[in-house]
């Protein structure tokens, strides 16, 4: 949980930390949360992904959905995305309530969220009704098309923050993944969320160089042939294994695009496949990254760890 004591620090909050589509039981020695991440500046909370437990994580964290005023969806699978519908509906009824929240992602991310309001509607209107809830917040969405190819993006930019983005390469079925790099204006810190990709990945690689922190996502391949071997069928765990090896980055891969990019902190996220303690995918990185002469901090978080600027 974040501590209070760092309430005045620019800081990233790993709501969740445990990638994939299928939900796990919570135990204290490994993360269960899906994709969720806070990256807190000056008291405002940027959200990037926002996967089942988003809502329930920011009441354990602390932070306050009045204080969320922008989600970055880095791809529509929806270990990212089905907390969405969470944090605009209990963000409403909380104490500090949420009031306004920008929605930004790939196409169709404005139809992701006018499905909620659709959804929702009559839900929301029985609660507009002697609830003393006050107005339902105003939610608005960006569709963000990137041009193809290498390149840096321009995002979003506010009085604390200036956005970018880039494409990253997430297998040859998701046509639109990206990855944000956050830049703080008043300090000049800057965070990258690499979003899910293959690395290396030559786009996240110059989107991250010079970076104060790059928050990475994480594969054990040595796990793949495991899990894919324990579905039904052997086309079903080849399709499975096919995604897998090709679409994510391997926990030994981390240093080599930290030490391209000149990374001075590297953060895992997004662990797959299976779940276990953070600690052992550490100990892979940390034996890859000797080899290869990456001197920057390595970080393998649990849910609701803090990582301060």
């Amino acid at each position: 949980m974040a501590d209070d004591d760092l309430a005045g620090d620019d800081r990233i909050v790993m709501l969740g930390v445990s990638g994939g589509p299928r939900l796990g039981p919570v135990a204290a020695d490994r993360p269960s949360a899906k994709p969720a991440l806070a990256l807190v500046v000056e008291g405002a909370v940027y959200l990037v992904d926002a996967g089942f437990d988003t809502a329930r994580q920011l009441v354990a964290s602390g932070l306050a959905f009045g204080d969320v005023g922008n989600v970055f969806v880095t791809h529509h699978h929806f270990d990212h995305t089905s907390g969405l519908p969470g944090v605009a509906l209990h963000g409403w009824t909380a104490p500090n309530r949420l009031t306004d929240l920008a929605f930004w992602g790939p196409p169709t991310m404005s139809a992701t969220v006018a499905g909620i309001e659709t959804a929702f509607d009559e839900a929301a209107r029985l609660f507009s009704i002697g609830g003393g809830f006050g107005e339902r917040p105003a939610l608005s969405a960006s569709d963000l098309l990137l041009p193809a190819g290498e390149g840096v993006h321009p995002v979003m930019e506010d009085d604390r923050v200036r956005v970018d983005a880039t494409r990253v390469f997430h297998g040859p079925e998701m046509a639109d993944a990206y990855a944000y790099r956050f830049t703080v204006k008043s300090t000049g810190k800057v965070v990258v969320f690499s979003g899910d990709t293959a690395a290396p990945d030559a786009n996240l690689i110059a989107l991250a160089r010079g970076c104060d922190v790059l928050v990475h996502e994480v594969q054990d391949n040595d796990d793949v042939e495991r899990l894919a071997a324990s579905f039904p069928t052997p086309e079903q765990g080849a399709a499975l294994r096919e995604h897998l090896l090709n679409s994510h980055s391997d926990v030994r891969d981390l240093p080599r695009v930290g030490k391209a990019a000149g990374a001075a902190r590297v953060v895992f996220s997004h662990y797959t496949p299976v779940p276990k303690p953070p600690q052992l995918y550490l100990d892979k990185a940390r034996e890859a990254a000797e080899e290869i002469g990456y001197d920057g901090e390595l970080v393998a978080p649990l849910d609701l760890d803090v990582i301060t600027l």
